[in-house]
C-alpha cells in the first residue's frame, strides 16, 4: 500500500510541534530569523515566472555532479546534531531519507562514527570541516572523511570568525580561526576527492576558491549564523555564477523551502540547491520517512513549475524564466 505523502508546509509545522514537544525551539544556525534570511526570503518571493504550456515535454531532474548521478538538484546542505536529537540515530536516519531519494548530504560538526553510520546507509556524504585553529584536526577530518568514503570534502569559510548568534554574541572562536591563503592552498592540493568552499558570499571569494583550486562553491549566509547582516544567498549568486559558472560548480543554500524556490535558485546560476534547517525539521516531522517525503514534495512542485516554464532538464533553465515586478510589493 503506497504511504500518504503530507504536503511541505504540513511537514514543516508538524517538525516545530515536534520539536517544542521535546523542550527546545526551532530556529535558523544562527538561532533565529535574521535579517539575511529573512531579506532572501522577500527576495525570493519578488520572483515570478513567465509560463509556456504550449508544445510540451517531459521533465528530467537528474544532476551529475562529484562524479555522481543523482535523480535531483535538491541536497541536503551541511548539518550537525541538534541537542534536541541528542539520543538519536538522527544522522543516520536522515541519510536513508536521503539515500532512497537518490539525493546527496553534505555533515557538518561530528564524530567518525555518526559520518561511517550515515556513509553506510549508501547517501553519498560530503564532508564540511570547521576552520578549527588546531591544523592537525583539520587534516585529521580529511583524511578520515576520505578513508571511510566520502565524495567530496570541503570547508566552512563563513566560521572563520565564530558562529554569529542573531540573539547576540559570537560562538567558537577559541575554536575556529581565518585559514591563510597558503593553508587553504595547501589543504586543497593534498585532498583526495573533490574540495567545496562553504559560505562564499563575493565575487572576490569565488575568484579566490578558484585560484585555491576548489572544485565547488556553495553560496551561503550559513542561516545568518556567520555574519547577521551578510548579503543573502539569492542575492549573491547572480553575479557569482555569472562570473564563475563556467569554472565551478556553483551551489546555494540558506532560506529555500519549496520546489519553486528551487527553480528560482537554479535559474539565479546554481547547479544544486540546498536544504538544511528544512531537513532537519522533515526528520522532526517524520525521521527518515519525512526527509524522503520532503524531498519528493520539493522534486514534484519543481517538476511541475520546470514544465509550466518550458524546461525540459536542468541545462535548459536560465534567468530568462524569472519575471521581476515593476513596483514594489
Amino acid at each position: 500500500m503506497e504511504e500518504k505523502s503530507i504536503p511541505i508546509a504540513q511537514i514543516y509545522e508538524k517538525g516545530k510541534e515536534n520539536i517544542k514537544s521535546k523542550g527546545a525551539e526551532w530556529s535558523h544556525p544562527g538561532g533565529g530569523y535574521g535579517p539575511s534570511v529573512l531579506a532572501n526570503r522577500k527576495y525570493l518571493d519578488s520572483l515570478f515566472f513567465e509560463t509556456k504550456y504550449l508544445d510540451p515535454s517531459p521533465v528530467d531532474l537528474s544532476l551529475s555532479i562529484f562524479n555522481l548521478e543523482l535523480k535531483t538538484p535538491v541536497f541536503c546542505s551541511a548539518i550537525s546534531r541538534p541537542n534536541y536529537a541528542a539520543d538519536t540515530n538522527v544522522m543516520s536516519e536522515i541519510a536513508q531519507g536521503i539515500a532512497r531519494s537518490g539525493s546527496f548530504m553534505m555533515l557538518g560538526i561530528g564524530g567518525s562514527q555518526e559520518l561511517q553510520s550515515a556513509i553506510e546507509t549508501g547517501a553519498p556524504v560530503v564532508k564540511i570541516i570547521k576552520p578549527y585553529r588546531n591544523t592537525d584536526l583539520i587534516y585529521e577530518k580529511l583524511r578520515d572523511a576520505e578513508q571511510r568514503g566520502c565524495v567530496a570534502v570541503g570547508m566552512d569559510i563563513d566560521h572563520f570568525y565564530g558562529i554569529q548568534r542573531v540573539t547576540g554574541g559570537v560562538l567558537r572562536t577559541e575554536t575556529f580561526s581565518p585559514q591563510s591563503m597558503e593553508e587553504m592552498k595547501q589543504l586543497i592540493s593534498q585532498a583526495k576527492l573533490p574540495f567545496v568552499i562553504k559560505g562564499v558570499l563575493s565575487v572576490a571569494d569565488a575568484e579566490k576558491a578558484m585560484e585555491l583550486g576548489a572544485s565547488a562553491i556553495l553560496v551561503s549566509n550559513h542561516g545568518s549564523g556567520s555574519l547577521t547582516y551578510g548579503v543573502p544567498s539569492a542575492i549573491a549568486l547572480p553575479k557569482i555564477a555569472e562570473g564563475y559558472g563556467d569554472k565551478l560548480t556553483i551551489l546555494v543554500d540558506t532560506g529555500f523551502e519549496t520546489g519553486n524556490d528551487v527553480l528560482k535558485g537554479l535559474a539565479l546560476g546554481a547547479r544544486g540547491v540546498g536544504f538544511g534547517s528544512s531537513i532537519m525539521l522533515a526528520w522532526a516531522a517524520e525521521g527518515g520517512k519525512g526527509v524522503e517525503m520532503l524531498i519528493n514534495g520539493i522534486n514534484a512542485d519543481l517538476s511541475r513549475t520546470m514544465a509550466v516554464t518550458g524546461c525540459s532538464n536542468l541545462a535548459s533553465i536560465n534567468r530568462s524564466i524569472l519575471v521581476s515586478l515593476p513596483w514594489q510589493v
